[in-house]
């Protein structure tokens, strides 16, 4: 392999005619708040201003850029320092941008022609630096010199509009006045300062710009830079390993329009978490549960013996990404049978819970659905047990989950590969018993159970409580007709009174129609008590034919016990 390396600046790099373009196998734009604001400090800090109140310029080295390409070639792919190039390139704009707010149009198109835009032979503009992921998003409201008003709406593209609104705050007046010590910065000092930067960025920044002459060669090189994961994520580079394999790219690019479907189912709905997430969860489900530093090299191990080809393995991803959206953040219109909306209210309280260790056997859960080897309500029955187990485990007791995911990582790989009903019927009980061993005893939840807050500006609990006064109105309706999916909660000692401590508690709230708890307001007890016996809640209507005469800090503390205890005993029983 033939590499060719220069010390260069941006000025260099950018004023010549040449299109710089993030290939296919590159990751997205993902420099964070803090990276950007340290390159900032790196190119500000080498600025300083002597005595006569002249700027002194120091060069500063931003590491390297591996390109693939050669001095002839007039477009060049980006393999290393792209992340560094896009956000230089979003600096130079917001520069640009500075110029034209102060009038100074000329020196914006000056930045604008010689950094940002360039022309061919024929007369065609172009960006210098080309990403086809973020499209037209980038172009239009970042790279363009009149940039249009426009909402991100990909995770890409929020970060790269986060990037671009932190630096042109960075190069704001205030911000400069402060960086350079100025007493005031009126235009024409402001305009200096803008200059300095500037001249700061474009040719005392400097680069190690090293070319390959092949694009084959561009994989080799991304994956030994990479090769610790220091600086991508395992999903980085697994995207290089598959799209390095699957290189053809006519009459479609099929490994870079199965990425970018991927991509777009799971971050299409929210709650589902990312990528990363996503590709772990699945990976454990199928293969060996190992961390996420460690993902990459199960994968390797995996791709090296053949187990793993490239085709099939986007095609897999792509299909169970859809059911994995489903489980994690699921829709009503996901389950349109009646008889899947138990299912769909399960996977709905397990996010609720907002736990994720279940997923990854949840998704081997559909795929033997898929193949029929377990029925629609034997699938309903574990789903329920689960958000039973994680109701106790999680979202009241907060248990520490040390092993949980292991375990459901064994369950996913032994039901994945099951080829009967028998055989996953067993993993699936196996799994069960496991799970009953770790469950809170009645002591712990009744304590962590009387904690629960629903007050004023705490909303921590608030859907938790929501779900558990649900879930209890259920199971003492006497009629399947009325699903209590959407309630609001009445404090029968009113917020106002007393002390938020006891007030929030359990044992102070009422499932109550909207109508009728504005009618409650903060009337007294007496009158609640009517206003309660209209409510079709069962609860409401147990409590209001009651003989209350107090009510305050111990009655609620023993109505929280007493609905902690039935929730322990009766509510979510499980069977052993």
């Amino acid at each position: 392999m033939e590499l060719h390396a220069y010390t260069k600046t941006i000025s260099d790099l950018f004023s010549v005619k040449k299109k710089y373009i993030v290939p296919r196998f590159q990751r997205e734009y993902s420099w964070t708040k803090e990276e950007v604001s340290e390159l900032w400090d790196d190119i500000i800090s080498n600025v300083s201003i002597n005595n006569e109140q002249n700027f002194i310029h120091e060069e500063y080295f931003i590491g390297s850029l591996v390109l693939v390409g050669d001095d002839q070639s007039l477009s060049l792919q980006i393999v290393d320092g792209q992340q560094r190039l896009t956000t230089l390139t979003i600096l130079l704009s917001a520069l640009c941008q500075r110029f034209k707010d102060i009038g100074r149009d000329l020196l914006a198109k000056g930045i604008y022609d010689n950094y940002i835009s360039g022309k061919n032979d024929e007369g065609e503009e172009y960006f210098k630096l080309e990403n086809e992921s973020p499209k037209p998003f980038f172009q239009t409201a970042i790279q363009y010199i009149d940039k249009e008003k426009s909402m991100p709406s990909s995770e890409e593209e929020k970060t790269l509009f986060s990037a671009y609104n932190d630096i042109y705050t960075y190069t704001s007046r205030e911000s400069l006045k402060e960086k350079f010590n100025f007493n005031e910065l009126d235009d024409e000092l402001y305009e200096k300062a803008l200059k300095v930067v500037r001249e700061q960025v474009v040719n005392y920044l400097k680069i190690i710009y090293i070319t390959v002459a092949e694009e084959n060669e561009a994989y080799t090189i991304f994956e030994i830079l990479n090769a610790r994961g220091k600086n991508l994520s395992f999903v980085d580079l697994i995207k290089n390993k598959v799209f390095k394999e699957l290189d053809k790219k006519h009459p479609d690019d099929f490994a870079k329009t199965k990425w970018k479907e991927l991509k777009k189912i799971i971050g299409s709905r929210d709650g589902v978490g990312n990528l990363e997430t996503f590709i772990r969860h699945w990976w454990i489900a199928r293969y060996a549960y190992v961390s996420k530093e460690k993902v990459y090299k199960s994968f390797e191990k995996n791709w090296s013996s053949n187990e793993i080809e490239a085709k099939n393995f986007l095609d897999d991803l792509v299909h169970d990404a859809r059911l994995y959206v489903k489980l994690a953040s699921p829709l009503v219109e996901d389950f349109k049978q009646m008889e899947e909306k138990d299912l769909y209210r399960s996977l709905l309280a397990l996010k609720i819970f907002n736990v994720s260790q279940q997923r990854p056997f949840i998704l081997s859960l559909f795929k033997v659905r898929e193949k029929k080897l377990i029925s629609l309500n034997e699938m309903k029955d574990i789903v329920s047990f689960l958000e039973k187990f994680h109701f106790f485990f999680n979202a009241v007791s907060s248990m520490r989950p040390s092993g949980i995911e292991g375990s459901y990582s064994k369950a996913s790989r032994e039901l994945f590969a099951a080829q009967d009903k028998n055989s996953a019927k067993k993993v699936i009980d196996n799994l069960k018993a496991n799970l009953v061993t770790r469950l809170p005893d009645q002591n712990t939840f009744i304590e962590k159970f009387s904690k629960l807050r629903y007050i004023k500006d705490y909303t921590k609990d608030k859907k938790l409580i929501q779900y558990i006064f649900s879930y209890i109105e259920s199971i003492k309706q006497t009629t399947s007709e009325f699903k209590p999916d959407s309630i609001t909660l009445e404090h029968i000692l009113s917020q106002s009174s007393g002390s938020e401590n006891y007030i929030g508690s359990m044992g102070n709230l009422l499932p109550l129609g909207e109508e009728l708890n504005g009618k409650c307001a903060n009337k007294t007890l007496v009158n609640k008590m009517k206003i309660y016996k209209d409510s079709n809640f069962e609860l409401t209507q147990e409590f209001a034919k009651k003989d209350i005469k107090d009510w305050g800090e111990k009655e609620i503390k023993d109505r929280t016990n007493s609905l902690a205890q039935y929730c322990y005993d009766c509510v979510w029983k499980i069977d052993k």
